[in-house]
């Protein structure tokens, strides 16, 4: 009986993980280069430099500053994704809102993060394909912010709404609003945010607080 060899993965696995560490110091150093110098403003060699990298040695891992924005994107979706998976958890429904958007304000205090957001805000008003992709990522949230606010009218866990649409757009303006605050309030903490983001909520959705 022939016995075949099995590969050895404990000897790739120190290289993937090295990799998959100079990958993230790189998107790192491109977003603190988007941040700053915005999307079209930041070059390939300025990553480069924030990266402490050769222009050689960032090639080889993103071909172009596209493929960087692509690889952000990837991120900033999985990282929404991650994050709005709260509302679909167990408890009240107010809870798993708040929750939510308290740990969307935790990730935005990141350095850089709420700079980022804007910059990224700015795209999607100029209608450019950089804009189109983070525009998917906040149609992604506002199909499961309609899903789980249909099935709690359904189950009676809030009132029905006349304009659901418009309800969702105006709770991520909010929303959106509060973690840009952050950048000229850096005193308004989380904890001083929670209770009266969560009369707002329940104002807007017709629930008790």
């Amino acid at each position: 009986m022939t016995v075949l060899a099995q590969p050895d993965t404990t000897a790739s696995a120190p290289r993937e993980a090295a990799q998959d560490a100079r990958r993230a110091q790189i998107l790192d150093a491109a977003r603190t280069c988007f941040a700053r110098s915005g999307f079209r403003g930041a070059s390939m060699q300025e990553i480069c430099l924030e990266a402490k990298m050769s222009p050689g040695g960032l090639y080889r891992y993103f071909p172009s500053k596209e493929a960087i924005i692509e690889a952000i994107a990837q991120d900033e979706r999985c990282g929404a994704a991650e994050i709005v998976q709260a509302m679909r958890g167990p408890g009240p429904l107010l809870d798993r809102l708040i929750g939510c958007a308290m740990g969307y304000f935790g990730y935005m205090r990141d350095p850089g993060a709420c700079e980022l957001m804007a910059e990224i805000s700015a795209e999607s008003l100029r209608n450019s394909e950089i804009g189109k992709r983070f525009a998917q990522i906040d149609d992604s949230v506002r199909d499961i912010m309609r899903e789980v606010f249909e099935e709690a009218i359904e189950k009676g866990e809030m009132p029905p709404i006349e304009d659901l649409d418009a309800t969702i757009s105006m709770l991520q303006a909010a929303v959106d609003g509060i973690a840009l605050r952050q950048i000229n309030d850096p005193d308004l903490s989380l904890a001083r945010m929670e209770p009266l983001l969560r009369r707002l909520v329940a104002g807007v959705l017709g629930m008790k607080a």
